[in-house]
């Protein structure tokens, strides 16, 4: 399982900013999944982007495509290929934003080739001493098969 930040939180500054970058409406759909998701929502809550909410899992759970799903952890290669199904839930033409982890093995390449066969195309990057924070949006008539 992936380890928060150093300080313990998903930072949601750098987020609002990737997403005012790719031009995310305030009024879109954002759903938010992983261990510090209700916090990330609150802060985007305080930027005014008031459909932001946690993702809701399992059987029976209501079913949207959101604009937007972010995941609320730093993850690496392997723990991208699970979420993927998270990311999928979001619309054709939507984002689906993560912050992929720094260090050794952690490779852009190879992230840009599990997001292509997800039926993602990476469009935008922000590099940090965290990690870099992804942006890619769901191809139009994507599969929704495993990576």
């Amino acid at each position: 399982m992936p380890k928060p930040p150093p300080d313990g939180r998903f930072q949601t500054a750098p987020v609002v900013a990737l997403l005012e970058q790719a031009g995310v409406s305030k009024l879109a759909s954002i759903r938010v999944a992983g261990p510090g998701a209700l916090a990330v929502v609150l802060g985007l809550r305080r930027h005014d982007y008031d459909q932001a909410g946690c993702v809701c899992a399992g059987e029976g759970s209501p079913h949207e495509e959101p604009d937007v799903v972010l995941v609320a952890q730093p993850c690496g290669e392997l723990d991208l290929k699970r979420l993927l199904s998270v990311g999928r839930q979001v619309r054709p033409g939507g984002a689906f934003i993560f912050q992929l982890k720094a260090g050794p093995g952690a490779s852009l390449t190879a992230v840009e080739w599990l997001l292509q066969h997800a039926g993602f195309t990476l469009e935008r990057h922000l590099g940090s001493s965290r990690g870099a924070l992804i942006l890619a949006r769901r191809r139009a008539f994507a599969p929704r098969q495993a990576a």
